[in-house]
């Protein structure tokens, strides 16, 4: 609040409808590819192929709808939800970490859009899907924005009231106790995973019809965001705890940050700085990572002070 305060003083229009539509059109990409992100966080795991997804999931989308484009956002998200069950799947059979495969994942990803894009930027001449995706409602409002919100309105019904959303968590917070417990730590992983894919998916592919352009650049910078959405909303680094309330809030104190430095002149480059050190500045901040400094550093100290 107080943040919102400083800029709706400072900041000239920043209240004006048309820039809250534009704050909320920011919300739409930035709050899914976030929602799906911080999932595998809340599982104590990390999905570091989101940026790669919403590039592949723009150019599936364009090159399977030029017919319809339900058809080709349906290809989207039914490849990202695909590549997101192969990620759960490996790393748990080959007991490695998530970041180990994503990034991986994340390489095969970046290479299969430069392969699809074909050295160009796609483009479609279906305007009128952008047209319904971007057209106001209430003002302030997209359809792009409203389907964000169902999405996060969908997340907090799983974490809530589902025996999967609790062995997320679960999952996330105590593995081996959860193991013991019978929480489906496997069926945990492939959720969070194939909801990871599949909303970076659904971003990139409503992204792209909204923008009637897609190229394999689209969301390159988008995973650094997310997580830093992420983390301002309270999703620890070390799993087990977050909601999707928390991050539905930290993804609009990011984008409303992001807006109202556009609004002062700043461009894209600043922005993206200001957005790692915000993360930086948390991640520091984080009781878990301080508390393992901390112990890290009397390790070292009572070594020292150990006679050879």
């Amino acid at each position: 609040m107080a943040l919102i305060a400083v800029f709706v003083a400072f900041v000239p229009n920043f209240t004006s409808p048309q820039n809250v539509y534009a704050l909320f059109q920011t919300f739409a990409l930035l709050g899914l590819v976030t929602l799906g992100l911080s999932l595998t966080m809340i599982a104590g795991e990390f999905d570091l192929s989101v940026g790669a997804m919403v590039a592949v999931g723009g150019l599936i989308t364009l090159k399977t709808g030029e017919s319809s484009a339900v058809t080709g956002v349906l290809f989207a998200i039914a490849f990202g939800g695909v590549v997101g069950i192969l990620n759960a799947s490996i790393f748990s059979w080959l007991k490695i970490s998530s970041l180990v495969v994503t990034v991986g994942t994340m390489m095969a990803l970046s290479g299969l859009a430069y392969w699809l894009a074909d050295g160009r930027v796609v483009s479609t001449d279906n305007f009128d899907a952008g047209e319904f995706l971007d057209d106001p409602i209430f003002a302030v409002f997209s359809m792009r924005s409203v389907i964000t919100l169902a999405a996060f309105a969908l997340v907090f019904v799983l974490l809530r009231f589902t025996r999967s959303g609790r062995d997320i968590i679960v999952t996330g917070s105590k593995r081996r106790v959860a193991v013991a417990a019978g929480a489906r730590l496997g069926l945990s992983l492939g959720i969070v995973f194939c909801l990871s894919g599949l909303c970076a998916a659904l971003a990139g592919a409503l992204l792209s019809l909204s923008l009637a352009t897609a190229s394999a650049q689209m969301g390159a910078n988008i995973m650094i965001q997310a997580a830093s959405a992420a983390i301002i909303g309270g999703v620890a680094l070390a799993g087990g705890v977050g909601s999707a309330g928390g991050v539905l809030v930290g993804v609009l104190i990011l984008a409303t940050l992001n807006n109202a430095m556009s609004l002062l002149g700043a461009n894209a480059a600043t922005i993206l700085l200001t957005n790692g050190l915000v993360l930086l500045a948390v991640v520091l901040a984080d009781g878990h990572l301080v508390k393992q400094i901390i112990v890290n550093a009397k390790d070292r100290r009572a070594r020292q002070l150990q006679p050879s």
